[in-house]
């Protein structure tokens, strides 16, 4: 990762429950993990960064630049980290 780029940028919609989550995943993470940083994005706000990264849907996110979509767990975020889910 060279600097400047975040460890995870979140791709989400406001409302969207399945957003709230996630959202609620990554925060527990961040908690545990103060050095991962992360950018929370309104996907239609930033539609053209995340069609560029092929993220279409909500939730999604890139973690370390690999694409995640879906309402994923808090144990695939950190394993997408490459941190110990336990």
């Amino acid at each position: 990762m060279t600097k400047g780029e975040q460890d995870i940028i979140f791709f989400r919609i406001p409302l969207c429950p399945k957003c709230k989550a996630v959202a609620s995943h990554l925060s527990a993470i961040r908690e545990e993990h103060p050095e991962i940083t992360l950018s929370e994005l309104n996907i239609i706000t930033n539609l053209g960064l995340a069609r560029r990264h092929g993220l279409m849907t909500v939730p999604a996110m890139l973690v370390r630049g690999k694409p995640l979509t879906g309402p994923v767990s808090k144990g695939e975020i950190l394993e997408a980290l490459g941190l110990d889910s336990t």
